[in-house]
């Protein structure tokens, strides 16, 4: 009996028992697993949700479970009677705002339960976002670098930092912006901080500049910073000292006396080093060049004054005499100038070169100074004279030997004048050369010879599997005619629009249509800019308008074979299939019509030749179909008269209807399109 009590105890405990372990899972996670991980970008904002737990359970205030975070100022929170984890502080993949990564355990109680809290641990792992730009170390930078270094030669190292994580947004990538002398100075990769010299300084022409340096890294989209880079050059001795004047005159009077200091002409004798930043101190000599006439005269060592030595006195002048001047620091940098002695009287006029040469732009304004034709001694009055008189028309020369430009010049009509000048002073004379040089100046723009170019291409010669066109894949369009007025200048064509890519075309102007472009044509009028470019320094362009219609079957044909054609395939095609439904329809209600008139037409003349039986036959009518006009008429057909004199039957008589004469007991055809589908009866 007890035994049976204890098994009846049991089956009335069992459902409980079994009911409490369902709701003891109510704090499991749904998928099974004992932790929950996440992963959120560094840059969430703080309170943003950043997933909900898969607990079985209802947090709800109803519900059958709460949840809490269980550390103190955790960097999570779930709100009250919710399953969300919510960001409670920033996070920062570099830990310098915030923690990288977040581990919190939440506690899920039981309601109405004394059972032990479940620990549910949460894994919240941070994604790194490009949220720092690279930083220079050092900048702004500074750098001094001879005029001598060579190309590739090290400047310094311009290190850039980015403190994202280790991947494309910390990989740095190096630039030097584009700006004035930014050729000189690059970085030797775009991956090393190295810079380098590109192109060989001199000191003479940039001393000092200044550029740009960018540091960017591989973020998309990238974030980058920018510093300076000053960089000074420095002298080096590369430059020869170089004379005031490359020939001195001197006259020596006929009672000259040793130590008696000459006067040069057309100044002192002077020289100075070309290297401006070092400007090294001279010393004058006679050059061994002078060969006997060095002992003629002794030149000042500091000074570069020329004094009478004795042997000048019975010397044979004309004579010419070397002067050197050398670097005091550098015996292998020196210049050298030719001294001309002669005597005082008798006086004779000569040029102090044989030829002389100008450069001049054919932009340069009339009244322009062009040359000097410096004379020995430079005496006035003097009279010079040309060998041709052309030379007048576009140069002059006043009384002091300076060339002036009278007329503007044109590089494309002449682009050189040579002449013979001749100079006097009444008593001697003396010629020499002149040869002006004339610089092209890039003064015109290439000029196409029409403003609008319209052509026509027929697509069936490149449908030809035969033709040279085919073979070539284009298909030749036209030509375009531009003409540059500058001589030297040549001309390159070039296509910009969105059917530019369709077309080719060459610098002597010939367009032409690629074969391949059939397939994708989705227009018959293509529209293209071309810009023709000359080859002036600075470039001048042109550009105009090109419409090319293109028309044949070759385009619709390739272009459907091709899927460009495809669209316009099916439109005609459906098109065709409505104009046949539309025929078919048509013909249909034509032939109901008919049928209709043919069946209302026989119950008309039934109708009309039988008389009904209640009254007697007085009238017997056929209905007719009325005039052109379209009216139904009713024609009379006679009536039947009863017996008496003179009375009888009156026959059926025929009446004209509308113009046109109607017999009874008979339908006619009517004029007009009805005729062709309706048969009279």
């Amino acid at each position: 009996m007890a035994f049976l009590l204890r098994i009846a105890a049991l089956a009335i405990l069992a459902p409980s028992v079994r009911l409490q372990a369902i709701q003891d899972s109510r704090c499991y996670l749904m998928n099974g697993g004992a932790v929950e991980s996440f992963f959120i970008s560094e840059d969430t904002p703080v309170g943003s949700v950043i997933g909900t737990l898969s607990v079985n359970g209802d947090p709800s205030p109803s519900g059958d479970i709460s949840l809490s975070v269980q550390e103190r100022d955790a960097a999570l929170r779930i709100p009250a009677g919710s399953k969300n984890l919510t960001l409670a502080r920033a996070l920062d993949r570099e830990q310098r705002a915030g923690p990288a990564s977040l581990y919190v355990n939440v506690r899920c109680d039981r309601r109405g339960t004394t059972d032990p809290s479940f620990i549910i641990p949460v894994s919240v792992r941070v994604w790194d976002v490009n949220d720092n730009a690279p930083e220079w170390i050092g900048a702004p930078f500074e750098a001094r670098v001879s005029e001598l270094a060579s190309v590739g030669s090290r400047v310094l190292a311009a290190p850039a930092r980015d403190a994202d994580q280790p991947g494309p947004h910390a990989t740095v990538h190096y630039v030097v912006l584009p700006g004035p002398h930014s050729e000189f100075i690059g970085f030797a990769n775009e991956l090393d901080s190295t810079l380098v010299v590109k192109k060989p300084l001199d000191y003479e022409r940039v001393r000092n500049f200044t550029l740009t340096l960018r540091a960017q890294d591989a973020g998309t989209p990238p974030r980058y910073s920018d510093t300076q880079l000053t960089v000074r050059v420095l002298d080096a001795d590369d430059q020869n000292p170089k004379f005031t004047h490359d020939h001195y005159t001197a006259l020596v009077p006929d009672d000259v006396q040793e130590g008696t200091i000459l006067k040069t002409s057309p100044g002192p004798i002077s020289a100075a080093d070309q290297d401006v930043g070092i400007n090294a101190p001279l010393y004058y000599a006679v050059a061994s060049e002078a060969g006997s006439s060095a002992a003629l005269v002794r030149v000042e060592r500091e000074s570069g004054r020329v004094a009478a030595a004795a042997a000048l006195r019975d010397a044979d002048l004309p004579a010419t005499i070397v002067i050197k001047a050398t670097q005091v620091d550098n015996a292998d940098r020196y210049a050298l100038a030719a001294l001309e002695l002669s005597r005082a009287a008798p006086r004779r006029v000569r040029f102090l070169r044989r030829a002389f040469a100008a450069r001049v732009r054919e932009d340069a304004a009339p009244g322009a100074l062009l040359l000097a034709l410096h004379t020995a001694p430079p005496q006035a009055p003097l009279q010079f004279y040309v060998s041709d008189k052309s030379f007048l028309d576009k140069f002059a020369i006043n009384s002091a030997g300076e060339v002036l430009l009278k007329k503007s010049l044109d590089y494309e009509t002449t682009d050189s004048y040579n002449y013979q000048v001749m100079v006097t002073d009444g008593v001697s004379n003396d010629t020499a050369t002149v040869n002006i040089t004339v610089l092209n100046v890039n003064e015109w723009e290439p000029r196409f010879r029409f403003p609008h170019y319209e052509f026509q291409l027929d697509t069936d010669a490149m449908e030809d599997e035969d033709s040279d066109v085919a073979a070539s894949g284009l298909g030749a369009v036209g030509r375009l005619e531009v003409h540059d007025g500058d001589r030297a200048d040549s001309v390159s064509l070039t296509l910009r629009g969105t059917h530019a890519p369709l077309f080719y075309i060459n610098d002597s102007g010939e367009m032409f249509l690629r074969r391949e472009a059939l397939a994708t044509m989705n227009s018959s009028v293509l529209h293209v800019v071309a810009t023709a470019v000359d080859s002036g320094d600075p470039p001048r362009q042109t550009s105009v308008p090109v419409s090319v219609r293109v028309v044949g079957r070759g385009w619709g044909a390739l272009g459907g074979a091709r899927g460009g054609g495809g669209t316009r395939g099916a439109a005609l095609g459906a098109l065709g299939a409505a104009l046949a439904l539309l025929a078919l329809l048509v013909l249909a209600l034509l032939l109901y019509i008919c049928r209709r008139r043919r069946r209302r037409s026989k119950n008309g003349s039934a109708s009309a030749l039988t008389l009904p039986p209640e009254k007697p036959p007085s009238a017997v009518g056929v209905g007719s179909v009325g005039s052109t006009g379209g009216t139904r008429n009713a024609v009379s057909a006679g009536e039947a008269v009863g017996s008496g004199e003179g009375g009888g039957a009156r026959g059926l008589s025929a009446k004209r209807v509308g113009g046109r004469q109607h017999h009874p007991g008979r339908l006619h055809r009517q004029p007009g399109p009805r005729r062709q589908w309706c048969a009279s009866e």
